[in-house]
């Protein structure tokens, strides 16, 4: 049996999280925008900055996906150029409803298979916020909000950020592409 998501609670020490979190102090961080860079604050409210795949943390997520894959999901997955990663901060009163993160590369026959998030900030950083799921047999669920959790999902499922009530979430999002479903 596979599951639609799974996670691991990662062992990444605090002062890991703290040093890259201190390191986007550095970046240009900006409103967050959908797809073809548009806003729309009533689809998602958010800022956002671009990682490269790179970076040492990427190699960490890249780990923890592809020992997903390997051992519940299955799917066809190809090496695709240095994609950024999203490093997306929530703060009181931003969100972002309900989509999926599936996109279709129409001109390759690539599209994203698998999704990622790691979660950079402690449960007692804020309140709300959540990462909610909801199934194909219409179930919602809660991801754990455990700092350094990573979640790997299938990038068809439904999913949304519940509006932070206090505080600031602020997390990693990545996607894992491969040939279009058959």
């Amino acid at each position: 049996m596979s599951y639609q998501s799974i996670w691991y609670k990662t062992k990444l020490p605090k002062y890991v999280i703290d040093s890259f979190i201190e390191e986007t102090k550095n970046i240009d961080v900006s409103q967050s925008t959908i797809k073809d860079n548009v806003l729309n604050v009533r689809t998602r409210n958010s800022k956002t900055c671009w990682i490269p795949q790179s970076h040492w943390i990427g190699g960490f997520a890249t780990h923890y996906v592809m020992q997903a894959n390997q051992f519940n999901f299955g799917y066809d997955l190809v090496k695709t150029p240095d994609r950024p990663l999203q490093y997306t901060s929530y703060d009181e009163g931003e969100y972002y409803n309900w989509h999926v993160d599936t996109i279709d590369e129409v001109e390759t026959g690539i599209v994203r298979k698998l999704s990622f998030t790691i979660q950079l900030s402690a449960p007692e950083d804020y309140s709300g916020g959540e990462l909610q799921f909801l199934d194909d047999g219409n179930n919602t669920f809660f991801a754990p909000k455990e700092r350094g959790t990573i979640i790997v999902f299938d990038s068809r499922m439904r999913h949304r950020v519940r509006k932070i009530r206090d505080g600031s979430r602020k997390s990693i999002v990545g996607w894992v592409e491969g040939p279009a479903w058959k």
